[in-house]
């Protein structure tokens, strides 16, 4: 409902209200002074008060527990620095000399690589220069 129906609409609910209230039925008198002042000198209802006292239990327990959600330093230290089983059992064959340092072999791959590719270069270079070569040639006897 917007805004301006609301207030448009409040004058007429307040003034419906208000005539509703002029016309009580017939047979309910409005409560008069004299009846107010009769029941306030009536003196009020008894308290309800246990013969003995009321021991109170608890109905539920409530517990917290709490992980710790930061490494100490010595849980981060192994964290980072303690060998897995396999890394354990790769560095014990690599000291009995029975594994295989597989570092070693790629870098053996790719100093080799780079070896073929410094090779492949030079005959490149070569090439070249004796097409050079050939073609100063082949002008100078173009030109005798």
């Amino acid at each position: 409902m917007s805004f301006a129906l609301l207030c448009s609409a409040a004058p007429v609910m307040t003034a419906a209200a208000g005539q509703a209230a002029l016309q009580e039925p017939a047979g309910e008198s409005p409560l008069s002074l004299e009846q107010v002042k009769e029941r306030l000198a009536k003196p009020p209802a008894p308290r309800l008060t246990p013969s003995q006292p009321v021991q109170l239990r608890p109905t539920f327990r409530s517990r917290v527990e709490q992980k710790a959600f930061v490494l100490t330093l010595e849980e981060e230290l192994h964290k980072e620095f303690d060998l897995t089983e396999f890394q354990r059992q790769s560095a014990q064959w690599r000291s009995q000399c029975c594994g295989l340092d597989l570092g070693w072999v790629f870098r053996s791959i790719e100093k080799a690589l780079d070896e073929r590719k410094l090779r492949k270069t030079r005959e490149q270079i070569a090439r070249e220069l004796a097409e050079l070569l050939a073609a100063r040639k082949a002008e100078a006897a173009a030109v005798k």
